[in-house]
């Protein structure tokens, strides 16, 4: 295999590897599971704080609340400080599912790389860094010549 061929191999076996770990997550509850863990992690969270956290419109969060609401997961309550306020906490129950989904999330990964012994799950580590420190230093440059190249022509 010729230098050429070698490239374009590594770059169809990270896109191979990236399309199974996206698409192995487990069940269509992404967001949900998000929910949980903001919850989990900041406690107590006024709808519009949630709502900056995950970067969603309010109708896509209401309409996740509501659905975490029914399941039991999560409680929304009126402000007591501002009553046009709801506040979204996390319920018992809801505790429960975020550690059984993070412990569910610990052993898919250790299965995931399972077929790799420690010393190579480490250099895997160290490689996959180095790449992704180069690409994100191209990337800077790139935004660095652009943002040049504009000013140049603001000048002219």
């Amino acid at each position: 295999m010729d230098h050429q061929e070698q490239i374009a191999e590594l770059h169809f076996l990270l896109r191979q590897c990236g399309h199974r770990l996206h698409g192995k997550r487990r069940g269509g509850k992404a967001s949900q599971r998000r929910v949980l863990r903001i919850l989990t992690k900041y406690g107590e969270q006024t709808q519009h704080q949630l709502q900056e956290r995950m970067g969603v419109q309010q109708g896509s969060l209401s309409e996740l609340v509501k659905k975490l609401e029914a399941r039991g997961l999560v409680a929304r309550t009126r402000a007591p400080q501002d009553r046009r306020q709801v506040l979204i906490r996390l319920t018992d129950a809801g505790r429960a599912e975020c550690e059984a989904n993070h412990q569910r999330f610990l052993e898919h990964n250790e299965a995931l790389f399972a077929p790799l012994t420690q010393e190579e799950q480490e250099t895997l580590r160290q490689m996959l860094t180095r790449l992704l420190r180069a690409w994100e230093a191209q990337d800077e440059e790139e935004r660095n010549q652009h943002s040049e190249h504009s000013e140049q022509e603001a000048c002219h």
